[in-house]
C-alpha cells in the first residue's frame, strides 16, 4: 500500500484567481488557501467554538471508532472553550468513477451547509464514493477549511486480513488532514525547528510521525492505533495557539 496525502495548493491558488467573484461574500473566509486559518482553528483568540461539517456519500459514512479518535486528537491539540461539533450527513452519489479537484469543489459550493461565523470557524469533510483522478491518492486538503477523503480508496486499502483495520486508516486520514489545516509543516505554523521533509512539499521529515509524507505505507494488519504527531510538530503546533 504505497498511497500517499496530498495537498492541492498551487491548483487552489488558480481557482481562488480564476473564481473569486463568483464567491458568496459569507463563505469567503473558507475560500482561502491551505494553512490560512491554522492559527484560528489552533487558537481562541478569535473563534472560541469549533464546527465540523462531514458529508459522505452512500456507503462510506465514517465509524464512530473514527470519529471519536478525531474528537480525541483535537480536544488534545486546540484551544476552543466553546467546544467542537459535528454534524454528519449522507449526501447523493456524485456518479463519478474518478473524482478531480473541480469536482470536489463544485460538490462543496453545491453542499456545504455550515460555514465560518460569529465565534465558530468550521470545517468541511466530504467522503466520495470514489477515487482522486491524479492517481490512488487517499485524501487531500484543499482549502484553508476543507479536505477530502477519497472513500472507495480507502476501502481498497484495508479491512483485508493482511491489511490496516478501515477505522485506522480513516483516523489517521482525518487526523493528518486537520495537520495541514493546521498548518503543518511550515504552512500557516512556522517551524520552531527544521522538520521539514523538502522532497515532499508540506510533511514531516521523520518516518514515525502522523505528518510523514507515506506515514501509511507502515500500516501492518497489526497496527491497532493511528500515528502521532512527533515533538517538532507538537512543538509548532502549541508555538501557533495550539495545546
Amino acid at each position: 500500500m504505497r498511497q500517499k496525502f496530498t495537498f492541492s495548493f498551487l491548483i487552489l491558488c488558480a481557482l481562488l484567481i480564476c473564481n473569486c467573484k463568483k464567491e458568496p461574500v459569507e463563505g469567503s473566509y473558507d475560500n482561502r488557501v491551505l494553512g490560512a486559518s491554522a492559527s484560528d482553528l489552533l487558537s481562541s483568540s478569535r473563534y472560541s467554538t469549533l464546527q465540523i461539517e462531514i458529508q459522505y456519500m452512500p456507503g462510506y459514512e465514517p465509524d464512530n471508532e473514527s470519529i471519536n479518535n478525531l474528537l480525541s486528537f483535537l480536544n488534545s491539540r486546540i484551544n476552543k472553550p466553546g467546544g467542537i461539533r459535528i454534524a454528519k450527513e449522507q449526501i447523493p452519489t456524485s456518479n463519478l468513477p474518478i473524482t478531480s479537484l473541480s469536482d470536489i469543489v463544485n460538490i462543496e459550493r453545491k453542499r456545504r451547509y455550515y460555514l465560518t461565523n460569529g465565534n465558530t470557524v468550521s470545517v468541511y469533510i466530504l467522503i466520495t464514493d470514489s477515487s482522486y483522478s491524479e492517481g490512488d491518492i487517499l485524501a487531500t486538503a484543499y482549502w484553508n477549511t476543507a479536505f477530502c477523503i477519497f472513500g472507495k480508496t480507502v476501502d481498497d486499502n484495508s479491512g483485508a486480513p493482511d491489511e490496516v483495520s478501515r477505522s485506522v486508516l480513516m483516523t489517521t486520514l482525518l487526523e493528518h488532514e486537520f495537520g495541514h489545516l493546521f498548518g503543518l509543516v511550515d504552512l500557516g505554523s512556522p517551524m520552531v525547528i527544521n522538520h521539514k521533509d523538502n522532497n515532499n512539499g508540506a510533511h514531516c521529515n521523520n518516518p514515525d510521525c502522523l505528518m510523514y509524507y507515506n506515514v501509511e505505507a507502515g500500516f501492518t494488519d497489526a497496527l491497532e492505533s493511528a500515528p502521532s504527531l512527533d515533538s517538532s510538530c507538537l512543538a509548532d503546533l502549541k508555538a501557533n495557539g495550539g495545546k
